[in-house]
């Protein structure tokens, strides 16, 4: 079955409260009407004793947006109630950390733009709030980090509640120094693109196109890494479009955008009941390109698991070079609440969507080794629709030269069941604790 036509960006469960970390130091609160504050490098807060019994810890205490205009590191509880000023922004090329800290918004939590920013965030808290504001203002959660004309950026054991995720545009780092883009061990929950309709509500139809990461512009990036992160999406809580979608980027033939080792759980429409839906698992390969030098390419996309994302669980679209291999890819078709998801389609696809092959700018894509279960309840008890690759032979014969296609792929015999989802999420928690990992704070 062919997928769903997709509407192509034209730009471009849930966890308890985490209290601050000890030695966090606040930065002062911006007054009405004045610029907003420079922030101030963290300094080492003293030792302290751990207390005989469990004691309740107070409630975060927010200051206002802050600008960060000098490299160094920083620390505190920032947060932003106006949609139109982040909680966070980096006016600065040198390098900036920010760690250990807590922020939240009702628009973006950390930006950075036109200032090859060199960013690093770890241990971490962003709290996207509603923005409260009616539909007409387009409104919508914000992202955690947006980045744009950048240099670098390290995203490691933070978590994401509520927010629109991560936005990559226009790499401009210099490769000799070692930038690049390193997401890792980050917990996220309910990446949203809803746009608000007023305090606490949110359309049900209205909705911007967004992303748990996505690169835009990226071209030519080496060392390039989205790794072991946790991305939980609720039916009605949420709305991303892909969790993980390279548009119009690419690596370098000898390094590789690296997606892997990561686990995706849900993507729905903003009403879950709605037919249509255009999101999904990963979309790695993405835009319609005249030239090699603007097309996505050299992606590879291994071992993730993937469940329950609807519409896809891993696409390819457009671009070259984009490898897909052993990855788990299972939906039983239903929610959480055992509602039948309408917008079910196909596990796996690689498709031409753009015509691009003529074009000489699809070429070399492959789906191997992968494990899918992709159960279609609306068309029969034990109805699935695992792989759709009509672009994809099995070995690619492309300038004279031959590469791997699509082969060796298998499919979870019958129908998949919300217990084998389950025990799916269970595996790879196993697998996290294997590898000595810890996501998240």
């Amino acid at each position: 079955m062919a997928p769903t036509i997709r509407r192509v960006p034209l730009w471009a469960a849930l966890l308890p409260l985490v209290l601050p970390l000890p030695g966090s130091a606040a930065l002062a609160q911006q007054k009405p009407g004045q610029t907003p504050a420079k922030a101030a490098p963290a300094q080492k807060a003293p030792a302290q004793k751990a207390p005989a019994k469990a004691a309740v810890s107070p409630a975060i205490k927010y200051r206002g947006p802050v600008t960060i205009r000098k490299g160094g590191t920083y620390r505190g509880n920032w947060q932003s109630l106006d949609p139109k000023v982040p909680a966070v922004t980096i006016k600065t090329s040198e390098r900036v950390i920010i760690e250990n800290s807590n922020i939240r918004s009702k628009g973006t939590l950390i930006l950075s733009a036109f200032q090859k920013a060199r960013v690093t965030v770890r241990r971490t808290r962003g709290v996207a709030l509603n923005p409260g504001r009616p539909l007409k203002e387009h409104r919508y959660p914000g992202r955690f980090l947006h980045l744009e004309e950048f240099s670098s950026a390290v995203v490691e054991n933070n978590e994401l509640v509520g927010t629109s995720g991560m936005y990559f545009r226009d790499y401009r780092g210099v490769p000799a120094r070692g930038d690049t883009v390193k997401i890792r061990r980050n917990r996220a929950r309910n990446i949203d693109g809803r746009y608000s309709t007023g305090p606490n509500t949110f359309s049900r139809d209205k909705v911007r196109l967004v992303q748990f990461v996505q690169f835009n512009g990226v071209f030519k990036i080496p060392g390039a890494e989205i790794a072991w992160n946790e991305i939980i999406n609720e039916p009605g809580k949420s709305r991303p479009e892909e969790n993980i979608s390279i548009y119009l980027s690419h690596g370098t033939p000898t390094s590789p955008i690296l997606i892997h080792n990561n686990y995706i759980q849900g993507a729905y429409p903003a009403n879950p009941s709605a037919k249509e839906y255009s999101g999904g698992g990963m979309m790695l390969g993405d835009g319609g390109a005249k030239d090699l030098s603007y097309a996505a390419g050299h992606v590879r996309a291994y071992r993730n698991v993937i469940i329950g994302t609807s519409n896809q669980g891993i696409a390819v679209s457009a671009g070259h070079d984009i490898e897909v291999f052993e990855n788990r890819v299972m939906s039983s078709g239903y929610m959480p609440d055992a509602r039948i998801v309408p917008s079910q389609n196909v596990g796996i696809y690689i498709w031409d969507m753009n015509g691009d092959r003529g074009r000489g700018t699809f070429f070399n894509n492959s789906a191997r080794n992968n494990l899918v279960g992709w159960s279609t309840p609306l068309k029969g008890r034990n109805a699935t629709n695992n792989y759709w690759l009509p672009d994809c032979p099995a070995v690619w014969r492309q300038g004279g030269k031959t590469s791997p296609g699509c082969s060796g792929n298998r499919s979870v015999p019958g129908r998949v069941t919300q217990t084998m989802e389950r025990q799916e999420r269970a595996n790879w928690l196993a697998r996290v604790k294997k590898a000595g990992l810890k996501i998240g704070l």
